[in-house]
Parts: C-alpha cells; sequence; structure tokens
C-alpha cells in the first residue's frame, strides 16, 4: 500500500513539475495566441486604416479575452518565457508549426479550388498606366503632321 502511494506521489510530482507555474499562460495556449497576434499583425499591416489602431495593446484585449487571459496575464507571461529561454524556444517551435499548419490547409484549399473551376492560378505582371505623356503627340511629331 505505501507503494501505491509513492508511486501516485511521484506521478503527481512529476507532473506538476512539467506545469508552468501558476499564473503563466501554458506553452499551448501561448503559442496560439501567438499565431492569432501574428495574423492579426500581418492583416493590420495590409489595411491602412486598421494600421492606424494597432499602435496600442488594446486590440488584443478581445483576443486575449477569448482565451481567457488579459493583458497583463500575457505581459507577465511573456517576461516568465524571456526568463526560460528554452520554454520560449518551444512556444515559438510551436508557433511556427501552427503558423504552417495554417497555411498549408488554405494553400490546399485554393489548389482544390483552382482544380474544381479548372483553372490554374497565373500571376501576371502588372501592366503600366500610360501617362499623359505617352498619348500626346511629341512636339516633332505634331510638326511632321502639318
Amino acid at each position: 500500500m505505501k507503494i501505491i502511494r509513492v508511486i501516485i506521489l511521484c506521478c503527481i510530482l512529476a507532473a506538476a513539475a512539467g506545469c508552468t507555474p501558476r499564473g503563466i499562460i501554458p506553452k499551448r495556449k501561448m503559442a496560439a495566441i501567438n499565431a492569432e497576434m501574428f495574423l492579426f499583425d500581418q492583416y493590420a499591416d495590409a489595411d491602412r486604416q486598421m494600421k492606424r489602431i494597432t499602435d496600442t495593446c488594446a486590440i488584443y484585449k478581445p483576443l486575449l479575452r477569448s482565451y481567457g487571459y488579459t493583458t497583463d496575464d500575457y505581459f507577465k507571461s511573456m517576461e516568465y518565457y524571456l526568463d526560460n529561454v528554452k520554454e520560449m524556444e518551444e512556444v515559438l517551435d510551436m508557433t511556427e508549426k501552427i503558423l504552417k499548419k495554417r497555411e498549408n490547409r488554405i494553400l490546399k484549399h485554393i489548389e482544390e479550388g483552382a482544380r474544381k473551376n479548372d483553372t490554374t492560378i497565373v500571376m501576371k505582371p502588372r501592366r503600366q498606366k500610360k501617362s499623359d505623356e505617352d498619348e500626346l503627340p511629341k512636339a516633332d511629331e505634331t510638326l511632321r503632321m502639318n
């Protein structure tokens, strides 16, 4: 009976050692939050109006709230992970995997859509718009016309 208690106690201690400290966002959730923030930043950079309001951390409040955290929780967690480089590397690796997975899903969706429509996606170079100067006859041409 004592052996079973010792084994259970060891399991509990081992599980507790693998957890992040209280008040710190766990690695997997931190990675998911970071991935969402990255995507949001990319979207905001593409939209000028959105870019103006992204100078504040307030835009991340709804995202953090959806995961059950506050900006204070996030900053406290970032401090913890920055002090624990190995764990921060793990968070960044997980974030990268999440983003790669999403990218692959999007590319697969695009390819499937192209196959269904029996079309291929081709990037064509943009044509330069003719300027007014190109359309007006040059001085020498005007003289020759008369």
